[in-house]
């Protein structure tokens, strides 16, 4: 089903940008355990939002080439993240006095600042494929459980292929600033197959009382 495989591309991209950005953001503020919580945390945040608004955008547009005016700009965004995020990640180190001590709710927060500035937009965008592909994909009411385990069940799959990909393969062979060029040029695609699968697919006709 290309729904099941558009979500799980969806799900790949996640989580290859949380652990790599767990990564990237290690280059300021250290690889400890909050670099790690701030990712993790921020990036289940910006799931979380993704998944609500994306059910509410299927229930008002019903196209899936809409999905693709999201998904291109937020590949655009990815693939400048080397040049985007260090002025960023510097104005929040920097702006702690260098002579004293970072206060220890800052050496918390700062991770989670930084995090949220880079991550959020991205995994916000793609968290909204699985509950917009569930919308469309669902057209009786008898197979949104099916349907809907099958898009979660890919974007699953493609979660843990992302973690494994990203830590055991992207990491030791790419440079950072390289899995981003990649993955902002994957979701570049992924819009493409959005658009251009939109032709043949299908939106939800309005429920009727029997």
């Amino acid at each position: 089903m290309p729904a099941a495989a558009i979500a799980a591309t969806g799900g790949f991209a996640i989580l290859v940008l949380e652990i790599v950005g767990a990564r990237y953001l290690a280059k300021d503020f250290g690889s400890s355990f909050y670099v790690w919580v701030s990712q993790i945390g921020v990036v289940m945040i910006a799931l979380a939002a993704g998944y609500y608004v994306g059910g509410a955008l299927a229930d008002r547009w019903q196209q899936l080439r809409r999905l693709a005016w999201l998904l291109w700009p937020t590949g655009l965004f990815t693939i400048a993240i080397p040049w985007l995020a260090p002025p960023v990640l510097d104005w929040i180190v920097n702006r702690h006095p260098a002579d004293e001590p970072i206060p220890p709710l800052w050496q918390k927060l700062d991770p989670a600042l930084g995090s949220g500035v880079i991550f959020f937009f991205p995994c916000f965008i793609l968290a909204m494929l699985s509950p917009y592909l569930i919308r469309l994909t669902s057209q009786q009411l008898s197979h949104v459980g099916r349907v809907s385990g099958l898009i979660i069940a890919a974007s699953t799959v493609g979660s843990i292929a992302g973690v494994f990909v990203a830590g055991y393969v992207l990491v030791d062979h790419l440079g950072l600033s390289a899995i981003f060029r990649w993955t902002g040029g994957l979701i570049l695609l992924l819009g493409g197959v959005c658009w251009w699968a939109e032709p043949g697919a299908k939106t939800v006709p309005p429920e009727t009382s029997s």
